[in-house]
């Protein structure tokens, strides 16, 4: 007995040591695509610029924000990314609320098929981050999120004698796609104005509660029909189904 104890011992001295030699906790090195999507997880719906500027720099978050050249509010906004701004005003010119776009993390693999070749949209970047403030104030929320993945090429499709349809369900969809599943979406949202509140010019806000979506893009049999749609959890269905649904026809001759 007392010699299975020794080697016991030694094996699990042995063990030890190989266990400190090669870490368990050893980091593997992420690409730069997934440390951005990380980065992007992080983000809380509702956070203001300053608690963004902290997920996404860190110590040195200071540094990444300004008053940006092309902005006439001047509030400290990123320094980083393309701005596109609908900030909107009332009829005596006094600022109703202020609402920023910004267009972050470039990617180089994706073509701007744009006419012009320095434009930044939400097809030549990773993410998208909208900022808007509640009305009469200048405290801009992180409103919505976007992910987009330019490399989620989705190998289902449509079965030429049925469509994508709004209000249809996972299994619905399934049932009309190719193989199992709905394949790879392209983007995920995050939309949350329950804070800031949702309008469009000078219309009054309103409230709604946060939610969340997945696109997607998928060709028939034929490849003459693309299908992008949109789905969203339904309350009532406790489930996503289709929200949205669009097609383009291609004649092949």
């Amino acid at each position: 007995m007392k010699n299975v104890i020794k080697v016991l011992i030694v094996l699990s001295v042995s063990l030890g040591l190989m266990l400190t030699g090669f870490p368990l906790n050893e980091a593997v090195a992420k690409t730069k695509k997934e440390t951005q999507h990380d980065t992007f997880k992080k983000l809380k719906m509702n956070a203001s610029m300053t608690s963004v500027a902290k997920v996404m720099y860190g110590k040195s978050y200071k540094k990444h924000l300004c008053d940006r050249p092309e902005d006439e509010v001047k509030v400290n906004l990123l320094c980083s990314g393309e701005l596109n701004d609908s900030n909107t005003y009332d009829k005596s010119g006094k600022l109703k609320y202020l609402k920023y776009e910004f267009y972050l993390y470039p990617d180089a693999k994706v073509s701007n098929e744009s006419d012009n070749p320095d434009e930044v949209t939400f097809q030549t970047v990773r993410m998208l981050l909208v900022f808007k403030s509640k009305e009469h104030s200048k405290q801009l929320k992180l409103v919505e999120k976007h992910w987009f993945d330019s490399s989620a090429v989705n190998s289902k499709r449509v079965y030429n004698n049925q469509k994508i349809k709004k209000g249809m369900t996972k299994k619905q969809l399934d049932g009309v796609l190719t193989g199992t599943g709905i394949g790879k979406y392209e983007r995920v949202a995050y939309i949350d104005y329950s804070k800031a509140g949702k309008q469009t010019g000078k219309k009054q806000p309103v409230f709604p509660k946060a939610y969340k979506t997945y696109s997607y893009s998928v060709l028939n049999q034929k490849e003459n029909i693309l299908y992008y749609f949109e789905t969203k959890y339904s309350r009532t269905k406790k489930e996503y189904v289709v929200s949205y649904v669009d097609t383009w026809t291609q004649d092949n001759k």
